[in-house]
């Protein structure tokens, strides 16, 4: 899946483990999808409750202040080249 190949090389150095990447590639398979929320304070139980009329399963992992950092700098360099003028 070429989706999964260049969303692992977004998130080197981000904290978000190869081992993390590879189980969200082998579960999201043809005909499912995947949500990625990046929640600050929420705990992972409130999140589970209020999505609990949906039938998921949640990955998560924790990052440090700096890998959020990281992280979240990616997603603005991302929306920047998106927004970009085209030639």
């Amino acid at each position: 899946m070429a989706t999964s190949g260049a969303l692992a090389g977004n998130f080197d150095d981000t904290g978000i483990d190869d081992n993390l990447i590879k189980s969200v590639r082998d579960q999201v398979t043809e005909g499912t999808s995947a949500l990625f929320l990046l929640a600050g304070e929420a705990t992972e139980d409130k999140v589970v409750e209020a999505r609990k009329q949906y039938d998921f399963e949640v990955i998560s992992t924790n990052l440090s202040d700096e890998e959020e950092e990281r992280l979240r700098a990616t997603f603005v360099s991302e929306e920047t080249d998106d927004n970009s003028p085209k030639a």
